[in-house]
């Protein structure tokens, strides 16, 4: 009887046992948050770490004495690196420091009424993205007046820049006007209402004045541009529309874009014939990436140093375009698709001249044969763009043996797409003189996007360069 009592007092024993180690883990855990949460708040490892070590190591110990083994804690699963959520680092904000603190008559405790005591070092942080409203302000500006006791020489000190010399309105409000509308898109007119909320009372033609001054400034820093976008062995071609708000009866002028690999260059001319071609890169020697436009072959042929290359984005858009209607239209996608891979698969011009000679004239002699069989009529999407390529073929395949030729021409393409943007918003110029300003300030703040450089910085930079006698292109960051 007595060996059955004792046996229950052991089993008696182990379910207490069992309990306690389990509100012991569960203790453990509550210690490790509160841990963690001390941790965050201090920044290193307190006192607390060392006294829940000792804990775990008592409690291993009392488990041993009691025979029993401690369950393994399961293997904490990873969990997946999060993309898309939480904040974005703003690494090019000014960080500031915002102290909050209690009112006067929040400092009470509504337990005894004692006085609340600030805890040191104690706060809950947070970040805040905060705009800072544009200002505008009048500045009286004086210039003093230096004299020689001999009373040869009287020197005033030099005064701020302006966007007009002379004027009223300083660079900086000019250049801000500038990129509002050639940049952001901002017509003058809708700028001139925006002024006026901020107290500024101005219009239009005054706006116009200081872009006026300081594309006119920027005009050899324009030209130095158009020389430079002359001189790589490939270059990109091609042009928009622009109305002319002046006479709406009048054919629109057209926005030529000229592009390198960090470079953009605009003109705006009164048509897109081949004497305007010949006009812009007659002198030329090398390769241009455009399409199919006829006056490019013309022009082309009037310079003896141009070789014109077709552009596989327009085929890829054709057949694109064909496919909801003949599924077989994938078949010419994927080879192409197949192009751009073998272009990306390699680094440098060397690598690239031996991938398209041999990899990249695999694909191209698949993709003609299928062209010359495939079978479609003439009207049809597919039978359309199976022709234009065709016809374009000589163009298309001149990268195979121009290892630093472009495969397409969308270099060029996103080059006028600030402009077309801007011509939704503000329509166009007024007069030539406006599409002389828009040629220069388009022409200066994409390739500042090209390569990396706040616009705006840049043009109040370039007018200072430019009244000084020298020439400030944008540099690539």
């Amino acid at each position: 009887m007595g060996d059955v009592q004792r046996e229950k007092d052991v089993e008696q024993l182990r379910r207490i046992a069992r309990t306690q180690q389990i509100q012991i883990e569960h203790l453990l855990k509550v210690l490790q948050l509160k841990s963690a949460e001390l941790d965050a708040l201090k920044g290193q490892d307190g006192d607390l770490q060392q006294t829940l070590a000792l804990l775990e190591r008592m409690h291993a110990r009392a488990l041993a004495d009691e025979g029993l083994e401690a369950k393994p804690e399961p293997p904490k699963k990873k969990r997946k690196t999060r993309s898309g959520h939480g904040p974005t680092k703003q690494v090019e904000l000014a960080h500031e420091t915002e102290r909050y603190e209690l009112d006067e008559a929040d400092r009470v405790c509504p337990a005894c009424g004692g006085e609340l005591e600030e805890l040191e070092g104690q706060a809950e942080r947070s970040q805040m993205v905060d705009v800072v409203e544009v200002r505008y302000r009048l500045v009286e500006v004086e210039r003093l007046k230096n004299v020689c006791r001999c009373g040869g020489c009287v020197e005033t000190a030099l005064g701020p820049d302006r966007a007009v010399e002379g004027g009223r309105y300083s660079l900086r409000f000019g250049v801000k006007v500038a990129i509002d509308k050639y940049v952001d898109h901002l017509p003058l007119a809708r700028q001139v209402r925006i002024l006026k909320r901020h107290g500024v009372k101005t219009t239009t033609q005054t706006l116009w004045d200081q872009v006026w001054s300081i594309s006119s400034v920027l005009r050899p820093v324009y030209d130095a541009l158009y020389a430079e976008v002359l001189k790589p062995s490939v270059i990109g071609v091609d042009q928009t529309g622009w109305p002319a708000l002046d006479n709406k009866k009048r054919k629109p002028w057209q926005m030529w874009c000229i592009t390198t690999e960090d470079a953009v260059y605009h003109r705006i001319c009164g048509d897109k014939s081949a004497r305007t071609f010949v006009e812009l890169l007659g002198d030329y020697e090398g390769h241009v990436v455009c399409d199919a436009l006829a006056t490019h072959g013309a022009g082309a042929r009037e310079g003896p140093g141009i070789v014109l290359a077709g552009c596989w984005a327009h085929v890829h858009r054709r057949f694109a375009e064909a496919e909801p209607d003949f599924a077989e239209a994938r078949l010419a996608l994927d080879w192409i698709g197949e192009l751009y891979a073998l272009d990306a698969s390699v680094e440098t011009t060397d690598e690239r001249a031996a991938v398209r000679a041999t990899e990249s004239r695999r694909v191209l002699a698949k993709l003609r044969e299928w062209l010359i069989a495939k079978p479609a009529l003439k009207s049809t999407s597919l039978g359309s763009a199976i022709r234009y390529t065709l016809g374009q073929w000589p163009r298309l395949t001149r990268f195979v043996d121009v290892p630093e030729l472009w495969l397409d021409n969308n270099r060029t393409e996103r080059g006028i797409r600030g402009p077309v943007v801007g011509r939704r918003n503000h329509f166009g110029s007024k007069s030539r003189r406006g599409t002389e300003a828009a040629a220069i300030l388009y022409s200066l703040v994409e390739t500042a996007k090209v390569r990396g450089v706040d616009p705006a910085r840049y043009l109040a930079d370039a007018v200072v360069a430019a009244r000084r006698g020298e020439i400030l292109l944008p540099a690539s960051a």
